[in-house]
């Protein structure tokens, strides 16, 4: 059938899809998620032994302050570093709820706390700093989460004012306000810390996220352009330079293996007069129209690269002479199928061939190029159309 080359798609430019700019989506969520649980943690991991340590040596102010308690205390504190490392080997095993076993070691530590203020004189005791130590750690194991770091300050409060208002023998009304302004304010500033590192390190993660999504863009946009700078424009098949690395890999393949392969030379026979009666943009179809035909005959260890205007150059690998030959002609019979049409008239078109074997003891890339090219001549004067074997 005949057919306007001028129309075909082959010829229409495709633009690159527009930028998207990062989503904060599910799955971006998650993986923020997934780092802070981690840095949690690892944190985690890091400050449960020095608080146990840090916990047991406070035995000895038991033994100095409250000799009658020690005893039990010590206990307590045993029962307490005990739970913190059990804590965080479930914490371990069970990533997905990590801030939760943290909460769970606080209050577990702070409701021990709260137990020995009760125990010893309540609102006159000195154990308060304890809660206030604890809930500086927030801030340095768990400073993610703000919600999470509010109840927990408020519970803590909260206990102690249990503790310290049960106890009715040790009262003391400065002492209990003034623990209670010492936790609270801490407890105040640690939240807007909180908030504060929480949002730094958020808005930090999506630049980081961003930054990685411009270049895994950029690497796509390098990669289609190494693509691209391998590819002729018009013809959309390997371009000269590219089809040589190609040639001289080959080479070095086949050398090694002590193979062989062959180089086929064509081009496209009495083009100028295509030019010259149907002009030059006609003419750059045809060899794109060309090109695509040959393309798509061709089998696996074939190569095609455009040498320069309307010749082509082939490699066929893996082949016997026999086969490279019918695989050729395959070729040139397509070609010789294509119905071409321009302003009404129909254009025929045919192809010759010049072929060179290389074997390792022949030749390099650039004399079997020229063998290839001499023997394509030779065909053009003889008879055009045909192929022609390198003897």
């Amino acid at each position: 059938m005949v057919k306007d080359l001028r129309n075909d798609p082959i010829f229409e430019k495709k633009e690159p899809p527009p930028r998207e700019p990062l989503r904060l989506n599910k799955d971006v969520l998650l993986k923020y998620k997934g780092v802070v649980d981690g840095i949690i943690l690892f944190r985690g991991l890091l400050a449960a032994p020095i608080a146990a340590l840090i916990f047991l040596i406070f035995r000895q102010l038991d033994v100095w302050f409250y000799p009658e308690q020690a005893a039990f205390f010590f206990k307590l504190r045993i029962l307490a570093a005990v739970l913190l490392f059990a804590s965080m080997a479930i914490a371990i095993w069970k990533r997905k709820y990590i801030v939760w076993f943290v909460d769970a070691i606080l209050l577990i530590m702070a409701s021990q706390i709260c137990l020995m203020i009760y125990l010893t004189n309540g609102a006159s005791s000195h154990y308060y700093e304890g809660l206030n130590t604890l809930i500086l750690g927030l801030l340095l194991v768990n400073g993610f989460y703000v919600r999470h770091n509010l109840v927990s300050c408020l519970l803590i409060l909260g206990m102690y004012w249990v503790a310290a208002l049960s106890n009715q023998a040790g009262w003391n009304l400065m002492k209990f306000c003034f623990a209670t302004y010492f936790v609270g304010s801490t407890a105040f500033f640690i939240v807007l810390m909180t908030k504060f590192y929480s949002t730094q390190h958020f808005d930090a993660f999506i630049r980081n996220e961003e930054l990685k999504e411009d270049e895994r863009k950029l690497q796509i946009l390098y990669e289609m352009a190494e693509e691209k700078a391998k590819i002729d424009d018009l013809t959309k098949i390997y371009n000269r330079g590219y089809f040589f690395e190609i040639l001289a890999a080959k080479i070095n393949a086949c050398r090694r293996a002590n193979s062989f392969f062959y180089l086929i030379i064509f081009d496209i026979d009495h083009f100028k007069e295509i030019n010259d009666n149907y002009g030059h943009v006609f003419g750059d179809q045809t060899i794109a129209t060309v090109a695509k035909t040959v393309q798509n005959a061709m089998r696996m260890n074939s190569y095609i690269g455009r040498y320069g205007g309307d010749e082509f150059m082939l490699i066929i690998d893996k082949a016997s002479q026999k086969e490279c030959l019918f695989r050729l002609q395959t070729i040139r019979q397509a070609i010789r199928s294509l119905d071409l049409v321009c302003d009404g008239k129909p254009v025929s078109l045919s192809a010759s061939f010049g072929v060179a074997r290389w074997e390792p003891e022949m030749m390099d890339e650039k004399k079997l190029i020229e063998l290839a090219d001499s023997v394509l001549l030779e065909v053009k004067r003889t008879k055009r159309g045909e192929i022609l074997l390198a003897n």
